[in-house]
């Protein structure tokens, strides 16, 4: 897999859905998730198979309590994605670091324009799994590289939901403040559910104990480095956001307007 470590992390979260749809004690369903999964375990070579099942045996055993919690954001996102495109119908959704994601089959995507953007290589990847599944737009660049911002602009910047699901908390400071402010500077009228860490776990023994549970899982060094000490920090790097909506204590799930008032 010519993965990075932090795109390996959306392996992650894609064996945390699918295990947990496979699992006769949750509710969640996910059959795309299952469907990338086995259809990714089929496309790697030998040892890599072997790598991933190691991974979804561990997840689906004595790492199930994490995977439930990567299931309660998943679901938590979808849920506010859903209502925003029953409040704004024919939205444009934008799901930025998509990773492997499967969010557009659990969501209501015939009232909305849908968007996932992601590094090639990542992108290249999900066709090569999905192929004729994927009927939905998909850029291939760094959420960094800002040009993306005026290519799904073009026809306008409002009636945006920008979702960005495990991500943050990789970006170094600097540019993840600089992604903020230019989102908040580029859209208007428009809205932002992003998943934040408290600042406390990007340092420390908190920190070392993330770094660790990604090496106990996967064998990949990704620490946290990016934190906020309350959601509404947020506000601070964009003139334009708003807080509407908080969603948990140790990660918080945030829903925040753009230029609501622009």
């Amino acid at each position: 897999m010519n993965l990075s470590d932090v795109s390996q992390t959306a392996i992650y979260t894609l064996i945390c859905r699918a295990t947990q749809d496979e699992n006769d004690k949750t509710d969640f369903k996910d059959s795309m998730s299952v469907r990338s999964l086995n259809n990714l375990i089929d496309a790697i070579s030998e040892k890599d198979r072997k790598t991933i099942l190691k991974w979804k045996k561990m997840i689906a055993g004595y790492g199930s309590g994490d995977a439930r919690r990567v299931v309660w954001r998943v679901h938590t996102i979808d849920g506010i994605v859903n209502d925003y495109i029953s409040k704004n119908p024919s939205c444009t959704v934008i799901n930025i670091a998509c990773g492997f994601d499967t969010r557009y089959w659990r969501i209501d995507n015939k009232n909305c324009r849908y968007i996932e953007l992601d590094f090639p290589e990542v992108i290249s990847q999900k066709k090569e799994l999905l192929k004729e599944q994927l009927d939905y737009e998909m850029i291939s660049c760094s959420v960094l590289d800002t040009t993306w911002i005026d290519k799904v602009t073009e026809s306008g910047n409002s009636n945006f939901l920008i979702i960005a699901e495990g991500l943050f908390m990789y970006l170094p400071e600097d540019d993840a403040k600089g992604l903020l402010q230019e989102i908040s500077r580029k859209f208007s009228h428009s809205q932002f559910v992003l998943d934040m860490i408290k600042r406390k776990y990007t340092k420390g023994f908190l920190q070392k104990l993330v770094v660790w549970q990604f090496k106990l899982f996967m064998g990949i060094d990704v620490p946290w480095v990016f934190g906020i000490q309350k959601p509404e920090d947020l506000e601070s790097y964009g003139e334009g956001y708003k807080v509407i909506d908080v969603n948990g204590k140790t990660l918080y799930i945030i829903t925040a307007s753009i230029n609501e008032n622009a």
